[in-house]
């Protein structure tokens, strides 16, 4: 399963890969703990991939956590560029986080029913996976378009 969802952890790193980029020279370094900590988390995924998924699951329970994080960045590195931004771009942020806390709710809750003992739902792991794949694909793409826009 983690192999099908690479091309979307990819584009993932190069779209935060390119924002840390195009931010750093806005905020000159002020987020650059964001940069190390997606750095670690993006980490953290690839050694994920490795361990094996409890019986059952989709995913490894590791590789869950760490796609959980990309979205608490998401939102702590909006808030934090929300602070100093003009007012345009922190309502364009203040959407992306909106859109991105019931994400961020439904990663906590996939590891929450993983990591219970007798999460034995076979339905609501594929069903949270592939929501959350494709609504973290579609934030991809509406960022892209955003981003497209301003260039």
């Amino acid at each position: 399963m983690t192999l099908t969802l690479l091309p979307l952890f990819i584009a993932s790193w190069w779209q935060d890969w390119q924002s840390a980029r195009t931010a750093t020279s806005y905020f000159s370094g002020e987020l650059v703990g964001f940069d190390a900590l997606t750095a670690g988390n993006y980490i953290a995924l690839v050694d994920g991939w490795r361990r094996p998924a409890p019986h059952g699951a989709w995913l490894s329970t590791p590789t869950l956590i760490s796609w959980t994080t990309v979205f608490a960045i998401y939102v702590a590195w909006n808030l934090a560029v929300m602070r100093k931004a003009d007012t345009p771009t922190r309502k364009a942020f203040l959407r992306f986080t909106i859109a991105e806390i019931p994400l961020l709710a439904l990663g906590i809750a996939l590891i929450a029913v993983q990591t219970s003992v007798g999460w034995g739902n076979r339905w609501l792991q594929p069903i949270g996976v592939g929501l959350l794949a494709a609504s973290h694909a579609g934030l991809l793409i509406m960022w892209r378009i955003m981003s497209a826009k301003e260039e």
